[in-house]
This record gives structure tokens, sequence and C-alpha cells, in this order.
């Protein structure tokens, strides 16, 4: 057997864009974005997948930081998320109780 997801995806992308396409003003956009490209005129706004990264990355930083100035309170959301888990699993290994 072949592998077809990679067929199926292709098609499916093609699909989509030309969806996308029957949209005047997408299709506007998209030509005026082509020819900035074409003439040099590149945006100085970040992409949003760079807006995305630096995000994650700075949040990212922040656990990191509180975790090397709060060990306590790191321990603290293990020690609950710990709780919930242990009842969580006793109520599974219990059942439901009806009062």
């Amino acid at each position: 057997m072949q592998n077809k997801l990679v067929p199926a995806i292709l098609i499916g992308g093609t699909i989509g864009a030309v969806i996308a396409l029957a949209d005047k003003g997408t299709r506007q956009s998209l030509t005026n974005q082509v020819q900035n490209i074409k003439e040099g005129n590149t945006s100085r706004q970040p992409s949003k997948v760079n807006q995305i990264k630096d995000e994650v990355l700075y949040w990212k930083d922040v656990i990191e930081e509180i975790r090397r100035k709060n060990p306590e309170l790191e321990q603290s959301i293990m020690d609950a998320k710990d709780t919930f888990v242990e009842k969580k699993n006793n109520r599974k290994i219990s059942g439901p109780t009806h009062s």
C-alpha cells in the first residue's frame, strides 16, 4: 500500500488555496504582496511567526525565572497537582458516589 498522506495534503492545500483566492480581497492582497516583494518593498513589521516565537520565548524565560527564584512555589504547585491527580484517581477507583 502506497503512502497517500503527502498527495492528500498537497491536494487539500491546493483546493484550500483555490477557495481562498475566490475572494477578491484576498487576490488583491496577494497581488500587492507579490508586487512589493518584486520591487524590494518589504515590510518592516515582524512576521506573525516571529511575533509568536518571541512571545513563547518571553513566557518561557519568565517561567524559568520564577522557578529559579521561587523553588518553594514550584514545589507547592507540584504538590497541589499531585493532590488533584490523586483525588481524581481515587474517584475513578471507587466510582462516583451518589447521595
